[in-house]
């Protein structure tokens, strides 16, 4: 992308790093390193980090904001999840409150590029020690972007 790209934009600086599109790559959580004093962000890969945080907040967990966030984390962090139906269950219940806090923020003029369709639990597997969450990210232009999301369990 070119600086062009990002003029009359809102974005975001770029958090996920190891995102691509074309193949799987874990994601990992970098603001800047040693080659770089950070990078922005807009489009659908905004949508993905801002869907995420949405996904990694506790619900009630933020003092003014008691709405954010969803239940997928309590749960986990409480050791109730222990099968994929539980996994998905939940988290189609947790896509409800996610989707619902993402078009709150939405406001007129925003990019379709960064508002949420959907978002969609494409795999799950318990793992020793954490799960590992799959999920696709569908914005309202129609682009996707899937997200691989290691979530720490109790053992």
């Amino acid at each position: 992308m070119s600086l062009q790209d990002y003029a009359q934009r809102k974005y975001d600086y770029l958090g996920l790093r190891d995102v691509n599109p074309l193949k799987e790559a874990k994601l990992g959580l970098e603001l800047f390193n040693k080659t770089t004093s950070g990078q922005i962000c807009t489009g659908v890969q905004k949508l993905a980090q801002r869907w995420l945080l949405e996904f990694m907040t506790e619900t009630g967990s933020m003092p003014g904001l008691p709405d954010r966030g969803c239940d997928f984390m309590l749960y986990v962090r409480q050791g109730r999840m222990r099968t994929q139906l539980e996994i998905q269950s939940l988290f189609s219940a947790s896509e409800v409150d996610i989707h619902r806090n993402l078009q709150r923020e939405e406001y007129d003029g925003m990019p379709n590029d960064e508002r949420i369709n959907s978002a969609n639990l494409l795999a799950a597997a318990i793992l020793p020690g954490y799960l590992q969450i799959r999920v696709k990210i569908n914005n309202q232009q129609g682009d996707t972007r899937e997200i691989i999301v290691p979530v720490a369990t109790l053992p």
